[in-house]
C-alpha cells in the first residue's frame, strides 16, 4: 500500500516537471514569443498628390466703392421746371438732369448785350474824339469802364442763363435725385447723387506686416459673397499707417463697364505676391505630431509612415493649399489618427 502511494506521487512529480519544462521551452522560443507580442498590420486609406505652381496672396476683407461720385448742387436760386431723368438712370456727361425755371433771366441777357453794344459805340467815338484832340484821355478811360462792367453783366447773364440745366458732370447713375417737380431751390442746395460705376475700386487694410511686401500694379483677385469674382490692379497704397490698428490702406481698380458688379459691396481680397508650389488638400487629412505640430502623414512604398509639418499657404472653398510636402507624396486620407510615424501600414487607394 506505502509503495503504490510512492508511485502515484512520484508519477504526478514527473507529469509536473514535464509540463513546466514544455512550458519553459514555449518562453524561450522567439517564434512562440513573436506570436504572443506582435499586432496586426492596420490597413489606411491613402491618396497620391502632386504639387502644383500657384500664386501666393494675402488676403484681407475690404470692399468694393464707386471710381467717383459726386453730389450735385445748384449754382443758382429758382424753381424747378423739368426732371429728365428719373432715380437710377444712367446719364451721360453734360445730360441736363434738372432744369429750373428760367423766370426773366432771357430778358435779362439781351438787355446786357445791348449794354455791351452801346457802350462799345461809345467807346469807338471816344476814340476818335480822342484822336482829333476833341476829347480827353480821362473821358476815354471813363468809356472804356463802362463797357468793362457792360461786359462783366454780360458774363453773369449768360452764366445765370447757363446755370438753370443742372447737367452731370460726367457720365455714370443718377444714385439719388434730391428734389422734385416745384422744389424751389437756394443757390448750393443738393440737386442729385452720381456715381461713376464703370470703375470700382477694391479697397482693403493690410496689416503693417504685409504692407513691405506690396507694390503698385500688383494683381488683386476680387470675390464677392454671391460667388462673382474679378480681378484688378493696385493703384494706391497708403504710406501712413492707422494709428490705431496699425493698418495700411491699399486700392485697386476693377474694370466694370458691363455693370455687372454693384458698389458698396462687402468683399476678399486676395493680393498676389509671388508663385510657390503647394499641395491641394482636403482638411481632413490634417494631423498632429507629439509635440502638437500640424501637418499630414504619409506613407512610402515599403509601407511605412512619415509625419510632414506643413504651413498654409491659402484656403478655398473645398479646402486648402499647403506647403513642406515632397512634391509627390502619398498621403493617408483615413485612418491617421492611429498610426504613428515610423510604423508599419497597408496602404489601400482611397475611393
Amino acid at each position: 500500500m506505502k509503495n503504490s502511494t510512492y508511485l502515484s506521487i512520484g508519477l504526478l512529480m514527473l507529469v509536473v516537471v514535464w509540463m513546466l519544462s514544455g512550458a519553459m521551452a514555449k518562453v524561450n522560443d522567439p517564434v512562440a514569443t513573436e506570436e504572443i507580442t506582435s499586432k496586426p498590420v492596420m490597413q489606411v486609406q491613402v491618396l497620391d498628390i502632386k504639387a502644383e505652381m500657384i500664386d501666393r496672396e494675402i488676403v484681407v476683407q475690404g470692399e468694393l466703392i464707386p471710381n467717383r461720385s459726386i453730389e450735385v448742387r445748384a449754382q443758382t436760386a429758382s424753381k424747378v421746371a423739368e426732371l429728365p431723368f428719373a432715380k437710377g438712370q444712367k446719364v451721360v456727361a453734360e445730360n441736363v438732369i434738372v432744369e429750373l425755371d428760367g423766370e426773366d433771366r432771357h430778358a435779362q441777357l439781351k438787355q446786357a448785350e445791348a449794354a455791351v453794344d452801346r457802350f462799345e459805340l461809345e467807346v469807338a467815338g471816344a476814340r476818335k474824339l480822342e484822336q482829333r484832340g476833341l476829347q480827353s484821355e480821362n473821358q476815354l478811360k471813363s468809356a472804356l469802364a463802362s463797357l468793362a462792367a457792360a461786359e462783366a453783366d454780360l458774363k453773369r447773364a449768360r452764366l445765370e442763363l447757363d446755370y438753370i440745366q443742372i447737367k452731370a458732370p460726367f457720365s455714370g447713375i443718377l444714385e439719388q435725385r434730391y428734389v422734385e417737380l416745384g422744389s424751389h431751390l437756394e443757390k448750393g442746395d443738393k440737386v442729385a447723387l452720381i456715381l461713376d460705376e464703370s470703375v470700382l475700386k477694391a479697397v482693403g487694410l493690410v496689416s503693417q506686416q504685409a504692407a513691405g511686401k506690396l507694390a503698385m500694379g500688383q494683381l488683386i483677385k476680387v470675390r464677392l459673397l454671391d460667388g462673382q469674382e474679378a480681378e484688378g490692379h493696385i493703384t494706391y497704397i497708403s504710406q501712413l499707417g492707422d494709428s490705431e490698428t496699425h493698418s495700411f490702406r491699399v486700392e485697386a481698380e476693377i474694370d466694370n463697364q458691363d455693370g455687372r458688379i454693384n458698389a458698396g459691396v462687402s468683399a476678399e481680397l486676395r493680393i498676389v505676391i509671388g508663385k510657390e508650389q503647394a499641395h491641394f488638400i482636403s482638411p481632413a487629412v490634417l494631423a498632429l505630431n507629439d509635440s502638437g505640430t500640424v501637418g499630414i502623414k504619409s506613407v512610402d512604398q515599403a509601407g511605412l509612415t512619415a509625419f510632414h509639418p506643413i504651413e498654409f499657404v491659402r484656403t478655398e472653398a473645398n479646402g486648402i493649399w499647403v506647403s513642406g510636402l515632397p512634391e509627390s507624396v502619398r498621403v493617408i486620407s483615413q485612418g491617421q489618427g492611429f498610426v504613428n510615424a515610423g510604423e508599419t501600414v497597408i496602404p489601400v487607394p482611397a475611393s
